[in-house]
C-alpha cells in the first residue's frame, strides 16, 4: 500500500504524478519533448501536414514503479501550453473494449466541429478497433482523425500496453502509422513493462518494432538526492548530508521507493525547519513496511508463475559473477539443476525480466532490478523451502 499522503506533500507514491523535479530522466524528457516540439512545428499550409514530418514513435518500456507513467504524464503536462492536445489510454486487465472506446471518443471531443461527426466518429472508431488487414470503409477512421488533426496537433499515449486487446491495439496502430506517414501532426506514445514488446509481435502492425526505445530503471546517486532534497528546498526546508544520505541509501535509487521515502519524511516533519537524521531514523519502519509490501507483489508474481526455483537460480548467477552477465548467459543458468516442466527458458527469461526480477541495460548487461530486492527474495524461498521439507 502506497503512504498516506497530504495534500501539500510533493511526493506521491504508486500516483504515476510527475513531480515538479523528475530528476534523472533528462534524455527521456529531451526525446519526448522533441516528439511534442515536431507535432506543433511549421505546417504545409494553415490546415496542411507538418513540413518535417511526423516524429517516430516512442516506446517507454521499465518495470513496475521504474516511472513511466510519470514521464506520460509530464508529456502530458508539458503538451498543453504548446497546443497539442492529449489522448491517453490504460486498458487493464478487465476493461472491456467497449469502456476503452467510450474514453477514446471522449477524450476527443476537445475541438469545435469535432461534435458534428461525434455520432459518426463514434461508428468509425468501433469500426477502426475492430479493424483487420483488408478491411476499409467509405469514410474509416483514419481519414475522420486527419480531420481533427487539422485543427490541432495530437499525442496519442498508450500506457499498460501489455495488457491492450491486440486486435483493438492493431486497428489503432495501424490507422497511427497510416496518419504519420502522411505528415499529419500526431505523436505516438507507448509504455509498459518489458512485456510490451512480447505482446507487441501479436499485434499485426510491424512498424512499431521500429519505434524508439526508451528505457528506464533505477537513477544514478546524484539524481535520487536531487529528487529527494529539491521538494523540500523549494519549501525552504533544509536537509541535513547526513539525513540526505541516510534516505537516499533506503531507496535503491528506484524512483517508487525514492517517493515512498520523500513522502514518509514530509509527513513526519511537521514544523520543522530542518530534516535532520533523527527525524529520518523515525520513518524507518514506515519505509520498510512499504517497501516490503513491493518486494511482496514481485514475489507474488514469480511464484505465481511458477517461477521461483528458477528465478533463485538466476538470482545466484547474477550476484555470484565477477562480471555483469548477458541476456544469454542468464537464461542459460536457469536451466542448470532445473526442472523448467517443458518451458521454454527464453520465455522465463522473459517473465522474469517482466515481473522485476533483474533488469536489462541498453549495453546488454543484466543487473538486478531492485538490488535489495535479491536479499528479500533469498529470504522467502530459503523460507518456502524449509516449509516444504517440513511438511514433507
Amino acid at each position: 500500500m502506497a503512504a498516506e499522503q497530504s495534500s501539500d506533500n510533493p511526493f506521491r507514491p504508486g500516483t504515476g504524478f510527475a513531480p515538479k523535479h523528475l530528476a534523472g530522466r533528462e534524455p527521456e524528457q529531451a526525446l519526448l519533448g522533441q516528439a511534442l516540439q515536431d507535432i506543433t512545428g511549421p505546417r504545409k499550409g494553415y490546415y496542411g501536414p507538418l513540413r518535417g514530418g511526423a516524429p517516430q514513435p516512442l516506446k517507454i518500456i521499465g518495470a513496475r514503479g521504474a516511472g513511466k507513467t510519470a514521464l506520460l504524464a509530464w508529456a502530458e503536462r508539458e503538451a498543453e501550453p504548446l497546443g497539442a492536445d492529449i489522448v491517453r489510454l490504460a486498458f487493464l486487465p478487465g476493461a472491456k473494449t467497449k469502456d476503452v472506446i467510450a474514453g477514446f471518443r471522449r477524450q476527443l471531443a476537445t475541438v469545435p466541429g469535432w461534435r458534428k461527426v461525434e455520432a459518426q466518429a463514434f461508428k468509425y472508431i468501433q469500426m477502426a478497433l475492430n479493424w483487420q488487414p483488408g478491411q476499409s470503409s467509405v469514410l474509416d477512421f483514419g481519414e475522420l482523425l486527419a480531420t481533427r488533426l487539422r485543427f490541432r496537433p495530437l499525442v496519442l499515449l498508450l500506457d499498460e500496453v501489455m495488457h491492450h486487446d491486440p486486435k483493438m491495439l492493431g486497428g489503432l496502430l495501424q490507422q497511427s502509422q497510416i496518419l504519420m506517414s502522411r505528415e499529419w501532426p500526431l505523436a505516438l506514445v507507448l509504455a509498459g513493462t518489458p512485456a510490451l514488446n512480447v505482446h507487441l509481435q501479436e499485434v499485426d502492425a510491424t512498424f512499431i518494432n521500429r519505434a524508439k526505445n526508451i528505457r528506464i530503471n533505477g537513477l544514478e546517486p546524484a539524481a535520487t538526492r536531487a529528487a529527494l532534497s529539491k521538494p523540500f528546498a523549494d519549501r525552504g526546508i533544509a536537509v541535513s548530508d547526513e539525513a540526505l544520505e541516510l534516505m537516499v541509501s533506503w531507496t535503491d535509487d528506484y524512483p517508487y521507493f525514492i517517493q515512498i521515502v520523500g513522502s514518509e519524511v514530509w509527513k513526519d516533519k511537521k514544523a520543522a525547519a530542518e530534516v535532520n537524521v533523527d527525524l529520518v531514523r523515525s520513518v524507518e519502519q514506515a519505509v520498510q513496511i512499504e517497501r516490503n509490501d513491493f518486494y511482496g507483489s514481485i514475489f507474488h508474481i514469480i511464484s505465481k508463475a511458477k517461477l521461483l526455483e528458477p528465478a533463485s537460480k538466476a538470482v545466484a548467477a547474477i550476484k555470484a559473477a565477477p562480471e555483469p552477465l548477458n541476456p544469454e548467459e542468464v537464461t542459460a543458468c536457469l536451466e542448470e539443476g532445473t526442472d523448467l516442466k517443458g518451458k521454454d527458458p527464453s520465455d522465463v527469461y522473459d517473465k522474469l525480466l517482466d515481473a522485476g526480477l533483474f533488469w536489462e541495460r541498453e549495453d546488454g548487461e543484466v543487473r538486478a532490478a531492485i538490488p535489495s530486492f535479491f536479499t528479500y527474495f533469498k529470504k522467502r524461498y530459503k523460507q518456502g523451502c524449509k516449509s516444504a521439507k517440513s511438511s514433507s
